[in-house]
């Protein structure tokens, strides 16, 4: 378990979550967080309003998935830890492409979703605007928790966060003190090597990590991964006022990518990398004040380079290199013994270059100016009222604007009504706003497959909802209901036009394009029948319509009308851990009919065994992943398919 000391300073991890040590309580009474706010029943919280609050009342529905359960589900990726959430559904477009999110088959690139890392936002600048690379630049065991907003959270975040927040909390250096070593090896080509030292006392500690991870991933297709990894993280306590993290770290990726049979994207190898530093500095000006200070930059490079196989071989690039600085000052202040708010101004300037997507050797930019605020406001002992505005000045885009009113009623401490609108924005990435892509032969310009003209303008989602949260202690079970509807405004899609500047024809521009709405209920129930037993199961029910009845004729990525996951976690006789997790996902189809997918289940088994090497601590475990056995995936007509996998695993730490 961690220190309570070391609890305190999570608090400041994000630079875009309040910190401090205070959190309000149904009565309206300020106390320290202690360790047990943080693993109860009711943990706090720290992603949704930008204010550490107990889960009940956030201004939305919440999974926070902690490391002990991420060991124990077996999973290899974060994509694939983010099962145990409703509504979220992992996938990708092969094996080296791992992606989860909310919504996933109108957002399969993770887009409309922000990716937080000890608060550095992930999405890649160089490419879509993607976030599936970026939640491959941690490793599971640095990983503290992971806490999930399901819904749009743009008035507390911005454009990224439209369809929900995914915060990932590394682990605090002084709390990884000591060295750690994980082998994995098994069928699939998985080959999963990692080392970590920590070192430092209480005023400073370090950590490095260094890691590397390979598989062939899907059948019947070339995606063969290679991840290898290079993490650093310092914390430092100058004052008793002042906190100070730093973190630095690199990515580089090579995966397979392309079709034997497909001339224009056939057979080629894509790699990737991700370089990136963050810090953030927190300093409490009293109990009831604090201000927060952060600065992050991220680059992240690719190289994707085929020649087509028809008579032509025509080049086709796709890599360039992209850049992200991003800084945020805010302040964090309670107000009365009712009233808490936090206010922030922050600034980002992003920006890519490639000669082969835009044309021009010339940097394509953007920057935005941004100002927020939240006033968390306790009327009487059992009404909570959430209000939060985000307001983003964008260079290219122009102004948004995202609201959120958020009512909480507080009945009993273990029940809690939630009732609310808000309004949630993406702005355009800069492939969307000036992507440019020609193809030459002989010198000559052949093609157009983009000229971009700048006309995307932001993306908008109107959302309700209304949710309960319930404990019942004497059951040991909790019991989480969403209710949502939520409209999707200028869907940003392609048109084709003839570009009179080329003399080409049918060329692609992104364009705004009628939106869909999307209607659904999902729960989350967590129960401990027993000791050493714990049982989490997740439901989620969503229609989509869209506003374009040709898309809806043709089933146009249409999600699944049920989805339903239940995970088992049973300690045995003899110290052994059981874990069993079963995922029942309802017909749907990434793209359009031509690629219907079947109803299909998924059973991954996990068996531990814990035990000691002298003073080290070791584990020995078997895991087996869709042990059903192999199931048709992403591009049917392809032959896609997703195999069983078996690994092992064993680790040691002292």
């Amino acid at each position: 378990m961690l220190r309570i000391r070391t609890v305190c300073k999570l608090l400041g991890f994000c630079a875009v979550l309040g910190g401090g040590a205070s959190l309000s309580l149904a009565q309206g009474v300020d106390r320290v967080a202690s360790e047990e706010d943080y693993f109860a029943n009711v943990p706090v919280v720290l992603t949704a309003s930008r204010l550490e609050q107990p889960l009940n009342e956030a201004p939305g529905a919440m999974t926070v998935i902690d490391r002990n359960t991420i060991r124990l589900s077996g999973a290899r990726t974060v994509a694939d830890v983010l099962r145990l959430v409703p509504g979220y559904f992992s996938g990708g477009w092969n094996g080296a492409n791992p992606v989860a999110a909310y919504h996933i088959p109108v957002d399969d690139y993770g887009t409309r979703n922000l990716v937080l890392i000890d608060g550095r936002s992930v999405y890649s600048s160089a490419y879509l605007g993607d976030t599936h690379r970026g939640m491959l630049d941690v490793m599971l065991e640095d990983i503290e928790r992971i806490e999930v907003l399901r819904g749009a959270n743009s008035a507390a975040y911005g454009a990224n966060a439209m369809f929900g927040v995914i915060n990932i909390i590394t682990r605090h250096s002084a709390d990884t003190i000591g060295g750690e070593v994980s082998l994995t090896y098994g069928d699939s080509g998985i080959q999963d090597r990692r080392a970590r030292l920590g070192f430092g006392d209480e005023r400073a500690s370090f950590r490095l990590s260094v890691g590397d991870q390979r598989d062939s991933g899907y059948l019947n297709v070339f995606d063969d991964l290679s991840l290898s990894h290079l993490h650093g993280r310092a914390d430092f306590k100058p004052t008793v006022r002042d906190d100070v993290m730093l973190t630095a770290g690199v990515t580089y990726q090579s995966g397979g990518e392309g079709f034997a049979v497909d001339a224009y994207n056939p057979l080629h190898t894509v790699y990737t990398n991700d370089v990136y530093l963050n810090g953030q500095w927190r300093h409490q000006l009293s109990d009831a004040d604090e201000l927060q200070f952060s600065i992050n930059y991220m680059e992240d490079w690719r190289k994707d380079v085929a020649y087509s196989t028809d008579a032509f071989h025509i080049l086709m690039d796709y890599g360039g290199i992209g850049e992200r600085t991003n800084m945020e000052v805010q302040r964090k202040t309670t107000l009365s013994p009712t009233v808490r708010t936090v206010v922030g101004v922050g600034y980002k300037d992003e920006k890519t270059r490639s000669l082969p997507l835009y044309a021009t050797d010339d940097w394509q930019s953007f920057h935005e100016e941004r100002v927020f605020g939240t006033l968390e406001w306790r009327f009487t002992p059992t009404w909570l009222l959430n209000a939060a505005l985000f307001v983003g000045q964008h260079s290219q885009a122009g102004l948004y604007k995202a609201p959120r009113l958020m009512l909480n009623w507080l009945p009993t401490p273990e029940h809690t009504f939630r009732a609310g609108v808000t309004e949630s924005m993406r702005t355009p990435s800069l492939s969307e706003l000036n992507a440019d892509i020609r193809y030459y032969l002989g010198g000559v310009l052949v093609a157009q497959e983009f000229a971009a003209r700048g006309l995307a303008r932001p993306e908008k989602l109107r959302s309700q909802e209304i949710g309960y949260l319930g404990r019942f202690p004497n059951q040991n079970l909790t019991l989480d209901v969403r209710l949502y509807n939520e409209r999707l405004v200028g869907f940003i899609g392609v048109e084709k036009y003839d570009n009179a500047a080329t003399g080409i024809d049918d060329v692609k521009d992104y364009m705004n394009k009628p939106g869909f709405e999307i209607r659904g209920l999902e729960s989350q129930m967590r129960w401990k029948p027993f000791e050493g037993s714990e049982i989490w199961w997740n439901q989620s029910f969503s229609t989509l319509d869209w506003e374009n009845p040709v898309l809806n004729a043709r089933r146009e990525r249409r999600p699944p009308q049920h989805a339903s996951t239940l995970a088992w976690f049973q300690r045995l006789p003899g110290q052994f851990q059981l874990s069993v997790v079963y995922q029942f996902l309802g017909s749907m189809t990434w793209r359009d009919q031509r690629d219907w997918l079947a109803a299909a289940h998924r059973t991954d088994v996990r068996l531990a065994y814990p035990f000691r090497v002298g003073r080290a601590k070791a584990e020995a475990s078997l895991t087996v992943q869709s042990a059903e056995g192999s199931r048709p995936f992403f591009l049917p007509r392809r032959n896609l398919e997703v195999g069983r996998r078996t690994f092992m695993n064993i680790s040691m730490e002292y």
